[in-house]
């Protein structure tokens, strides 16, 4: 008899009546779980073998333990999901330097920041975010023409962009992919790619700032096709199998052949 599987059904089966619980007792987010014994007790099972279930769930993020405090329901976070995925990515670096799946992973992001843009660019934007996201402008600028790196300015402006919607989840989940792309970025980018960078932000506030919602997408989509540049100024296909190499090369071209509707002379922006 295979003991090791009929202990992963039990362990299984824990986490899932551990669940049951949170959801049956109307448990909420921060919500103080039962003592080990007491919980142990009333799902009827061994204290080691729950230990060891409650541990599985902290990491994916349903619970979450307190020092000194116990256990308490998790509260929404992305960085299970996250941490994962950069794990995974970091696996595969050992066959590509930089794998298939972040350049997929950013085409799901462009998908999704090119729909909101273009929302905003509708949106009447108060003056003082506008001057705030121009700032950051000017700080990436600056760091350009000195050939330094600006990764936290970077993912500050889309966070900025994003904030006044109030949407939380936005804001996780593209930090989430902002993340596992800048895991692979370990190399100080090369100064040109750093100037588009902070030109394709610029416009992308100019669009916005103008009330034009197909500019404000075109300059995001442009800013991606500079970051698929970037991935691929570093690809290293050294899978040696043709057929994946190939299907690579393909995703990062069908990507940057894309066109664009921007127009030459962005509106001149707000101070």
């Amino acid at each position: 008899m295979d003991y090791t599987i009929r202990r992963d059904e039990l362990q299984h089966s824990i986490q899932s009546s551990v669940k049951r619980y949170i959801i049956e007792h109307h448990l909420h987010a921060g919500d103080p779980m039962p003592a080990e014994a007491e919980l142990a007790r009333q799902l009827g099972v061994s204290r080691p073998s729950l230990r060891e279930a409650m541990k599985v769930l902290q990491t994916i993020g349903v619970l979450e333990t307190r020092h000194g405090a116990g256990s308490f329901v998790g509260s929404f976070d992305l960085r299970p999901l996250t941490d994962g995925l950069a794990f995974q990515i970091r696996v595969e670096q050992q066959r590509t330097k930089v794998p298939r799946d972040v350049a997929e992973l950013l085409e799901l992001r462009e998908l999704l920041e090119c729909a909101l843009v273009r929302r905003l660019a509708r949106e009447p934007r108060p003056s003082e975010q506008l001057a705030r996201l121009y700032a950051l402008c000017d700080e990436m600028d600056a760091c350009a023409r000195r050939g330094e790196a600006y990764r936290p300015l970077d993912w500050r402006f889309h966070e900025l962009l994003y904030e006044p919607r109030g949407n939380r989840l936005i804001l996780q989940f593209l930090e989430a992919l902002w993340t596992i792309f800048d895991e692979v970025r370990h190399e100080t980018e090369r100064p040109d790619l750093l100037l588009r960078t902070a030109r394709d932000h610029r416009q992308i506030v100019d669009a916005i700032a103008a009330g034009d919602a197909r500019a404000a997408a075109a300059a995001m989509s442009r800013h991606f096709d500079g970051v698929l540049a970037w991935i691929a100024d570093h690809r290293d296909t050294t899978s040696g199998n043709p057929s994946v190499d190939q299907e690579e090369r393909r995703i990062v071209r069908s990507a940057q052949t894309r066109p664009t509707s921007m127009p030459d002379h962005p509106a001149s922006h707000v101070r």
